[in-house]
């Protein structure tokens, strides 16, 4: 159910714990920490039959990292690319992209998926890492409680109460590449209610270009700089007999450059029989290469084309703000959970202006008894958008209509059971209707087996679906070389998998992790060329796309974790994924919108964190990415580029000056000067985007606590 939350009181509780505390907790005391991520129902990490992993916010803050996807690179089987200074991919399972549309993303509670490409907007979400208590992540599909878009999995940020916040904090970075400002300050109200006002300030600098920069013609430049700024006020209220109240309001702006390469219809045009053809023949003749071809019939200083690619630098300005409140009740044996926000964004860049206000409520309640445990829930979304084409000078790009409203309502039941007094089943079911998408219904059928305290054995079967975004239903007008409209009956895309899952705690120092997973999607989004735009032949007329549901694809992997406390004071943790991914054969010119080729076979990395003294802390993160490779052909997706495998090495030396201060410094990517890391395709983002390499990062961090 998108907007909904994580309800018991557990989760709340643990996430009270000093980093003392976590940092004392053995490993079988962290795996029995409560989650409800993937039923709604509480249960202990080792008890649920998932594939759940949490970051705890001594982790967040050994690593050293400056933003959620940064640490979400620490979560095994999962793929984080960062694809310029501001633009990050995060998808676990196939298919990631800049916009990966198959997985939801949560910050207490409060859905992030914009539903204009579907995705996240990563750069609007710079929240403080200092205030984040833990991120929970599931691998694998959420939807039977969490709703549609939840196919590949669910990411909920659950930051830290204002109880556990008190007194201030102020937070200096500066490095070569970024500076941040951060502050903090906790107080009480009165007996039962405590406030925690924050504010975050950061400045990103440029990376570094590609080998591909400006398609090897117009020019090598990354101009990805940016910076961000969040403001955020939180109250809870402890009215006692289990009853409390969360008041959440928080607002943010910045902006986040982009150099970005849009085919625009020039005003007059060369004819092509007098003007056109001869050039053309002439540059095959005198032995032009394919690239120098492309740029004179793409960009206007060559003087031959109609539809001219233009070079723009851009900058990307967003703002916005949220308020949210949440009213819970708990006793031993019940829960009820009531939770209502209210959410702006606006978002401008070169082709378009985006607002969108979104209103959700929802109701959930659970109860045990000598049964088993059992949960539901029912909620109300509403998202009303405006998509206008913005500066460019002949609108590149606009949505009909314009303005559309979205209501959803979706409901959830889930049961745990136990068969066996070793033995749990999980069946649940959930189900969402929106005006814009009709009806989709997503069950799930979990089991657990505790062979022993030491080992358990889980499996899952699931059927999920992704319903398609305002781009894919909407009349899109572009006045470029391609004309396409959205289907407003477009199918949702649809997944049925399989999931199987060890966990194995030979003792309290060591625990290892392993799933397998079978994946079969079914109804994808792909483009078609209806009618190719071929300048070799004509100039002015315009190629036409469609949409369609004509793309299936299975996928299969596997992914291990272990943990090792080597020592009091010294943790490593391991992982390693593997990820196959086939696709159906496609009709002639047809691609689908996200590519089987953007999400690698191979991950590894290694963690080291060991207190070296007392108040010396260091701390190591090796990670290997294997290779990503080109989309589909060149002839409708050109400039889409792979990238070569690399492994990144992050380090941190942390100094404990005082109970009150503690400096770091933090060095990323130490082995290579720069590096690339992702590529974002044209059919994803719109356009012809530039990737950057990202650039070595030195920093120095203060903390001091008062």
């Amino acid at each position: 159910m998108a907007g909904a939350l994580l309800f018991n009181s557990s989760v709340e509780a643990s996430g009270d714990l000093t980093i003392d505390d976590l940092k004392a907790l053995p490993i079988d005391e962290l795996s029995s920490l409560e989650v409800g991520i993937a039923s709604k129902i509480p249960s202990r990490i080792n008890e649920t039959p998932a594939a759940v992993f949490v970051l705890t916010a001594e982790s967040i803050r050994r690593s050293g990292v400056r933003s959620v996807p940064e640490a979400l690179r620490m979560v095994p089987g999962l793929n984080v690319g960062s694809v310029n200074g501001s633009a990050w991919a995060v998808n676990s399972r196939g298919f990631n992209e800049t916009f990966a549309n198959k997985f939801l993303v949560l910050l207490d509670g409060r859905s992030l998926y914009n539903n204009t490409f579907g995705g996240v907007y990563w750069d609007m979400q710079d929240v403080r890492m200092e205030d984040v208590e833990r991120i929970e992540v599931i691998r694998g599909p959420g939807s039977a409680v969490w709703g549609a878009n939840a196919m590949n999995g669910v990411i909920n940020i659950i930051t830290r109460s204002s109880y556990a916040t008190q007194g201030g904090e102020f937070v200096s970075l500066v490095g070569n590449q970024h500076k941040e400002i951060g502050f903090r300050y906790g107080g009480e109200i009165n007996e039962r209610s405590s406030y925690r006002l924050s504010l975050k300030a950061l400045i990103n600098n440029e990376n570094s270009p590609t080998p591909y920069s400006g398609f090897n013609s117009q020019g090598a430049v990354a101009n990805d700089d940016g910076k961000h700024a969040r403001l955020s006020f939180r109250t809870d209220t402890d009215f006692g007999e289990g009853e409390s109240l969360l008041v959440d309001v928080g607002l943010f702006s910045g902006d986040s450059d982009q150099r970005l390469f849009a085919s625009e219809k020039v005003a007059s045009a060369p004819d092509f029989n007098t003007v056109v053809a001869p050039a053309i023949n002439s540059l095959i003749t005198n032995g032009a290469s394919q690239e120098q071809i492309f740029a004179a019939l793409a960009f206007p200083e060559f003087g031959l084309c109609t539809f001219c690619m233009m070079d723009i630098r851009d900058k990307q300005k967003y703002k916005g703000g949220h308020i949210l409140s949440r009213w819970k009740r708990v006793s031993d044996d019940r829960w009820q959970t009531v939770q209502a926000y209210l959410d702006y964004t606006q978002r401008e860049d070169y082709q378009l202006d985006q607002q969108a206000i979104a209103l959700d409520l929802d109701y959930e309640s659970g109860w045990q008894n000598l049964n088993g445990k059992f949960a539901w829930g029912v909620g109300l979304r509403s998202v009303a958008d405006d998509l206008k084409a913005n500066l460019s000078p002949t609108s590149v790009l606009s949505f009909g209509p314009a303005s559309q409203r979205n209501n959803v309502l979706n409901a959830f039941i889930q049961s745990e059971v136990d068969l066996l007094p070793d033995v749990k089943l999980l069946t649940g079911v959930g189900y969402e209707y929106s005006s814009v998408s009709g009806s989709q219904i997503q069950p799930t059928i979990r089991g657990i087996w505790s062979v022993s305290p030491e080992t358990q054995f889980w499996s899952s079967v699931s059927y999920s679906s992704r319903v398609p975004s305002r781009a894919e239903t909407s009349n899109v007008s572009a006045k470029n070389a391609y004309e396409f409209t959205g289907n407003p009956d477009h199918d949702a895309e649809k997944l049925t998998s399989w999931e199987l899952g060890l966990r194995y705690t030979p003792s309290s120092t060591l625990s290892f992790d392993m799933t397998a997973f079978r994946y079969w999607y079914s109804d994808l989004t792909t483009i078609k060329i209806e009618r190719p735009f071929n300048p070799f032949i004509s100039t002015s007329d315009v190629g036409v796309l469609s949409i369609g549901n004509e793309a299936d694809a299975d996928a299969y992997g596997a992914e291990l974790s272990a943990r090792w406390l080597v020592q009091p004071g010294w943790d490593m943790q391991a992982s390693y994924s593997w990820l196959q991914q086939s696709l159906d054969r496609l009709p002639s010119l047809t691609e689908p919108l996200l590519s089987t080729s953007k999400a690698p076979v191979h991950q590894f990395s290694l963690r080291s964190s060991w207190d070296l003294t007392s108040n010396v802390e260091l701390d190591l993160g090796v990670y290997y990415v294997s290779a990503l490779f080109p989309t589909g052909s060149d002839f409708l997706v050109f400039g889409d580029y792979g990238v070569d495998e690399y492994v990144r090495t992050d380090l941190r030396v942390g100094w404990q000056i005082s109970p009150e201060a503690e400096l770091s410094i933090i060095g990323q990517n130490l082995l290579n000067k720069t590096h690339q890391e992702f590529n974002s395709s044209p059919l994803n983002v719109g356009g012809y985007p530039e990737n950057t390499e990202i650039n070595r990062s030195i920093s120095a961090k203060l903390t001091v606590r008062f």
